[in-house]
């Protein structure tokens, strides 16, 4: 069977009329099922193509409903994959970077020198009390030590000694002394140079540890105590006093300035009468009073004057005791810079 397939031509305009003819072609049966095959794939791929599209579309919303409603997972680290729910595609071959460790602050080198040098555990300002004179001498000791100690012990007061390195069977015996009869020994310095120890914080420390070891080494007791050679902050430490103060307070030493002096740091101190004076100076205006005295050879007035200052500490009503870790020291105010 066979069917015929029209196709009208265009007309050609002629001056005389004639009959459009029709040109008829016979369909052959390949064709017909070619023709059949088009029409389905017409049909098919247009819808094929709006499914799948459609289902792309559906699955991409789902996901990044997904993505919305969990929680952001932990970066990962060390290389592990990422954690479920962040996002990370599956099979990601791209290779994790390490981040590096931060290395914190950088710790100076001096911190290093010296591991043994660390004062014993202790409280910290828990000792503050009203009322109280800390008696202090420096620079001993020396020959007018034991007339210092007989004073004190007929008076029944205690007071400390911030001495420095006299390294002689002598002065060994006398910071002996000083320990035996219950007074407080702390570190001065071993050489007393100004410009040797305040050089550098290492020059300070080196300094610090010699005489530390000589007290340790004498009296068997580690001083925990100490007072810088011109005060905590003076003309020759200006630059590094307080890395100084930093570095020795992380070491667990405390140390102590002074809130009255009896004026005998001079080279020819006055009168005992004027270092009694000087002593009393102000008496009753400070509660707590940390009093700035040396105990050098030359200083024979400072023991004159001794009595005399203790008895007017006490008839004002203190009482005189010596220092201690715990107690809370007077120091100086840094400077506004």
């Amino acid at each position: 069977m066979s069917e015929e397939l029209s196709v009208e031509r265009s007309p050609i305009v002629k001056k005389s009329p004639s009959r459009l003819k029709k040109t008829r072609y016979r369909l052959t049966k390949q064709g017909k099922i070619a023709a059949t095959i088009l029409l389905v794939l017409a049909v098919l791929i247009p819808t094929s193509l709006a499914v799948g599209l459609g289902s792309s579309l559906e699955q991409a919303k789902a996901e990044l409903d997904q993505l919305r409603q969990s929680p952001p997972g932990p970066p990962a680290q060390g290389g592990d994959s990422a954690p479920q729910g962040s996002g990370a595609p599956q099979g990601d071959s791209t290779p994790q970077v390490e981040k590096p460790e931060d290395p914190g602050p950088e710790v100076p080198a001096y911190q290093a020198l010296h591991p043994e040098l660390y004062a014993a555990p202790h409280e910290w300002n828990t000792v503050e009390k009203s009322k109280v004179c800390y008696l202090t001498f420096d620079d001993g000791p020396s020959a007018r030590t034991p007339e210092i100690l007989r004073i004190l012990e007929n008076y029944g007061v205690k007071a400390t000694f911030f001495v420095v390195g006299k390294d002689t069977g002598q002065a060994r015996q006398w910071m002996r002394d000083i320990v035996d009869a219950g007074h407080t020994l702390g570190v001065h310095s071993y050489t007393h140079d100004y410009r040797t120890i305040y050089d550098s914080v290492e020059a300070y420390l080196d300094d610090f540890a010699r005489e530390y070891a000589l007290i340790e080494e004498v009296t068997g007791v580690p001083p925990q105590i100490f007072r810088f050679p011109g005060g905590s902050i003076n003309a020759y430490n200006g630059h590094i006093y307080q890395e100084i103060v930093a570095e020795m307070t992380r070491r667990g030493f405390v140390y102590f300035d002074w809130n009255r002096q009896s004026g005998d740091a001079v080279r020819n101190p006055p009168a005992a009468a004027t270092l009694a004076r000087n002593a009393l100076d102000k008496l009753g205006t400070s509660s707590r009073v940390i009093l700035l005295m040396h105990d050098s050879k030359g200083h024979y007035n400072t023991v004159s004057a001794l009595p005399a200052i203790i008895e007017g500490y006490q008839n004002a009503g203190y009482t005189l005791e010596a220092l201690t870790p715990e107690v809370r020291p007077i120091v100086y105010a840094y400077p506004n810079p």
